[in-house]
């Protein structure tokens, strides 16, 4: 985007902006080094936490052919690392993210065990149906919602990644994931930062109360952004209502108290599980 310091000035006038997050496909190096510099000055000068996230799909070829681009892979991964190397100058804070598709389901292992090697802290979630994007017109091309077989591995790498997290909330989070695949009346865990007081800008202008069930509700080209929110309320509330609950797109929030608990749960029995099998092991040998 050519003007996107202008969106963000537009988006900083909202009252009470607690917080601000940029995805890219880190293709256009400079000019996005430039842009989120510049951004990162104008967060700080309002303590507004600003976060940065860059889209990687998979290690080489697997990453261009999810993007379509022949070269992709490279532009990525020179943006990363010289992010990644001065992470200070611009962003609070940076992460990697993956959108898990049918393109790309089988290879996680190894984007998980490059991102290892390379240092960098990757968030897996899965490609779900996107009004905003018009992705929910074309489910079969991408979702592995329809596969069982793919539904199967995708439960498996969440659980992989479930153990293998150190921090409790991520761990969370690829629960929550994985309770979702796993579940006859599958229900959203996680809680969802949108849901309680987020929106989402695209490169057009156009603001939405919801990244993935929301129309646009207007533009900051043509009004102020506290006029838009404020005056379409009754729509967001029905997204809540109808939507929310039923929702596997990962953003994330604050959780209630009894999908804590749920986790929590899990964690004891599984730990059960697996003492009472190394019991059962001691006494057969």
């Amino acid at each position: 985007m050519s003007n996107l310091i202008d969106y963000v000035d537009a988006i900083l006038e909202l009252p009470s902006l607690k917080s601000l997050n940029i995805i890219s496909n880190g293709f256009n190096t400079d000019k996005l080094l430039k842009d989120l510099e510049a951004i990162y000055s104008k967060c700080k000068a309002k303590e507004i936490h600003f976060s940065v996230s860059i889209s990687l799909d998979g290690v080489g070829i697997i990453h261009d052919k999810v993007r379509g681009i022949l070269g992709a892979f490279k532009k990525t991964i020179t943006t990363i690392d010289k992010i990644k190397e001065n992470q200070g100058k611009y962003c609070d804070s940076f992460e990697i993210a993956c959108t898990i598709t049918k393109h790309n389901i089988d290879y996680l292992m190894e984007l998980d065990a490059f991102c290892k090697l390379k240092g960098y802290k990757v968030k897996y979630r899965l490609g779900v149906d996107i009004e905003r994007i018009d992705s929910n017109k074309n489910l079969s091309e991408y979702s592995i919602l329809m596969d069982n077989k793919l539904m199967q591995t995708a439960k498996e790498f969440f659980h992989y990644k479930m153990t293998e997290a150190e921090d409790l909330y991520e761990k969370f989070r690829y629960f929550s994931l994985f309770y979702y695949l796993n579940s006859d009346k599958p229900k959203r865990l996680l809680g969802c930062m949108w849901k309680d007081e987020g929106i989402t800008l695209d490169s057009e202008g156009n603001i939405y109360y919801c990244a993935v069930r929301s129309k646009s509700i207007g533009n900051l080209r043509f009004h102020k952004g506290k006029e838009i929110f404020f005056n379409n309320i009754e729509y967001r509330n029905a997204i809540v209502e109808n939507y929310c609950n039923n929702c596997i797109h990962d953003y994330s929030g604050k959780p209630e108290l009894s999908n804590v608990l749920e986790f929590l749960k899990f964690l004891y029995k599984e730990r059960f599980a697996t003492k009472l099998y190394e019991l059962k092991l001691r006494i057969e040998l």
